[in-house]
């Protein structure tokens, strides 16, 4: 992927420019000389992630997706009304830099499997001289009768997706919304705990506390510290479990 700065600050442009190439997350990293070299950049490389400064006449290069770069925390309302994607506050600081880019190129990732499954979904409705509602239609029949689908479509903060239960290695509670950690990804689910873990199949997942489920297939053993009991996953990652959730799925494994 290819990333296209342009800043008013010429000091700053530079210095964004050289870090994003210290990353190495980007292909090729150009910087533009004005705002004509900017568009022509944009209009050469439309699929590019664009870094431009927030202000009024952002909306008038900016790229599909881009991101603002500002001073100030007000500028980051006009950017997003302007249809920014993130926004980077000055002095730039790489961990800042690596969150916001991921989280454009995952928005780019959404954009790419929707564009490929109309496409997908065009060439069946040619092959088989159907209108595309009849065919979802169809899908969806055959969908209901399975009785356990392998997967389940959820929708996400950025437009709907499909899950595969198996591919998911734990859940997690942030207010009225669920964080959905899979093998490659996370995605962001509003619905509640309970709902989500019924559609996705009980059978998968094990309660660890009111805002934490994992699924059992990535837990690599259950411990003890002092008098709190942790559930120890594949990856790494300690998830506490309450005493209700740790007798009702857990005791037999601590055993």
């Amino acid at each position: 992927m290819i990333s296209l700065v342009f800043l008013q600050s010429a000091s700053k442009q530079d210095s964004l420019c050289k870090i994003l190439r210290k990353l190495n997350l980007f292909s090729h990293v150009y910087g533009a000389e004005s705002v004509g070299h900017c568009l022509a950049l944009a209009e050469k490389y439309p699929q590019s992630i664009g870094f431009y400064s927030a202000s009024k006449s952002c909306r008038n290069i900016a790229s599909k997706y881009w991101l603002a770069v500002g001073d100030k925390d007000e500028e980051a309302l006009l950017a997003f009304s302007h249809n920014a994607s993130g926004f980077i506050k000055t002095p730039f600081e790489e961990d800042q830099l690596i969150e916001a880019i991921g989280y454009v190129k995952n928005k780019f990732g959404y954009f790419e499997r929707d564009v490929q499954f109309n496409a997908m979904l065009q060439g069946l409705c040619k092959q088989y001289g159907v209108s595309k509602p009849a065919l979802l239609a169809t899908l969806r029949n055959q969908l209901s009768k399975s009785s356990r689908p392998n997967v389940v479509g959820v929708r996400t903060d950025n437009g709907w997706c499909c899950l595969n239960p198996i591919d998911i290695k734990w859940i997690e509670a942030a207010g009225d919304y669920m964080c959905v950690q899979t093998l490659s990804e996370s995605y962001v689910v509003r619905t509640t705990m309970c709902e989500l873990i019924k559609r996705l199949g009980e059978h998968h997942f094990k309660r660890c506390s009111r805002s934490v489920a994992v699924n059992a297939k990535y837990v690599a053993h259950v411990e003890q510290r002092l008098s709190q009991q942790r559930v120890v996953m594949q990856g790494g990652e300690i998830f506490k479990v309450t005493h209700k959730y740790y007798y009702q799925f857990w005791q037999a494994e601590g055993h």
